[in-house]
């Protein structure tokens, strides 16, 4: 009368696993979808954080750790052939850091242009202005660019320049500017308009980062196109204009998005952003080294060249002369919560974000005041890095004794939080 039971029980058990993978595999698609696309990184990263810097970090960290899971398995050749010999001029050290105009300049915290030390760098390079129609474009922040300008007048040997992009490069300016000649020399004008008004010494490019992660092919070449008709148009208007490049470190996006030996052609130097190797993200949930300077014995394959010394020798051997490159140096570290306090070792397991900082970005100062709170800190010696932890916060960050590390290396770059 009644069918066998096992049919039925067969039955349930298969629409039960059919309704878990459904939602897996739709999970799994969101989150792909999400680290894919520019467009839904931009929403994502906007609605979450309303810094515009936090958000731009948040966003190159992300496609930085989409750079490591697309490659981690890779077989890849990892050795690096001896660089070319470049001759340089050991007296003239470069310097440089990034001012980032703060949101809100009265606060305790925030670093306004009159507490900047003008001896303590060569070049300061304030930011961030947009690309808009085409032009560069400076929001309404011109005191402040004034104020920094003027720190010449107490170091007259300081250069200042002005950043596109950065934290303003969330809806593609870019892209469309370096689409055709006639955009470009509609940006080009705008920059030579802006550098003489202002007593601007040069422009920084911050475009994070052409023919990336779904987008056009053709942008890595008309990117080069752009810093050569820059270097012709700055000579033509007899400007001694600085043109420098913030650049990606990992090498999946390097092979990407620069023709290294072509730009090395026109600019004075690249900033290289050699911090974010490591970063909470849900698909690999472990704690790791912002930026570490070489790689630990343990890491192999493409895992192994993300630190500071792979990063830097392959912009060389790429074609980058040695005396162009700056390396980056951040002043903020990233943080973990642990899913095990006892467990907080590198690569224990992570559940998220630390609760200190915002989105897993921690200000220096915040490092600071978790040490004096009891933190225990520990100098993890292959990669010649620190990291932090008390109870579930784990926070890898750069110190003294690493920056020390860093600047006997190659010159260096300092990335403001």
């Amino acid at each position: 009368m009644y069918g066998p039971r096992w049919k039925s029980q067969v039955l349930c058990l298969l629409l039960v696993s059919l309704v878990f993978a459904i939602l897996f595999v739709t999970r799994a698609w969101i989150g792909i979808v999400i680290l894919r696309s520019p467009r839904a990184e931009s929403f994502d990263t906007e609605t979450l954080v309303d810094n515009a810097k936090i958000a731009t970090w948040l966003r190159r960290a992300r496609m930085y750790a989409e750079s490591t899971k697309e490659n981690q398995n890779a077989d890849r050749n990892n050795s690096i052939s001896s660089p070319q010999h470049y001759n340089t001029n050991s007296s003239r050290q470069i310097i440089v850091c990034y001012y980032t105009i703060q949101s809100n300049l009265n606060t305790f915290w925030e670093l306004s242009p009159s507490h900047i030390d003008p001896n303590l760098c060569t070049h300061i390079i304030v930011g961030f202005a947009s690309v808009v129609n085409c032009s560069l474009y400076l929001d309404g922040n011109s005191s402040i660019y004034k104020d920094i300008v003027a720190l010449k007048k107490l170091q007259p040997e300081l250069r200042v320049m002005i950043s596109a992009g950065g934290s303003n490069e969330l809806h593609l300016g870019f892209s469309e500017m370096v689409k055709n000649h006639a955009n470009r020399k509609r940006f080009i004008r705008s920059v030579l308009n802006i550098t003489k008004t202002f007593g601007f010494d040069g422009l920084d490019l911050d475009w994070e980062f052409p023919a990336w992660l779904g987008a056009d092919d053709r942008e890595k070449i008309r990117f080069t196109q752009l810093l050569e008709e820059l270097r012709i148009e700055f000579r033509r208007a007899g400007e001694t204009l600085i043109l420098s490049v913030a650049v990606a470190a990992p090498q999946a996006i390097v092979d990407q998005s620069y023709d290294v030996a072509e730009m090395a052609k026109y600019v004075d130097f690249v900033n290289l952003m050699s911090y974010d190797y490591h970063f909470y993200v849900w698909y690999y949930p472990i704690t790791d080294l912002n930026a570490p300077l070489f790689p630990r014995l343990a890491e192999s394959g493409y895992l192994s060249t993300l630190n500071v010394n792979f990063s830097a020798q392959y912009w060389i051997s790429k074609g980058m002369p040695r005396e162009k490159l700056i390396i980056g140096i951040p002043t903020y570290g990233h943080s973990y919560r642990l899913d095990n306090p006892l467990n907080h070792g590198l690569q224990a397991p992570a559940i998220g974000f630390g609760k200190l900082g915002e989105m897993g970005f921690v200000a220096y100062y915040t490092v600071c005041q978790f040490l004096q709170n009891g933190a225990k800190s520990v100098f993890e010696d292959e990669s010649k890095v620190p990291y932090a932890y008390k109870d579930r916060e784990w926070i890898s960050y750069d110190d003294i004794t690493s920056v020390y590390y860093k600047n006997g290396f190659v010159p260096i770059i300092l990335e403001e939080q």
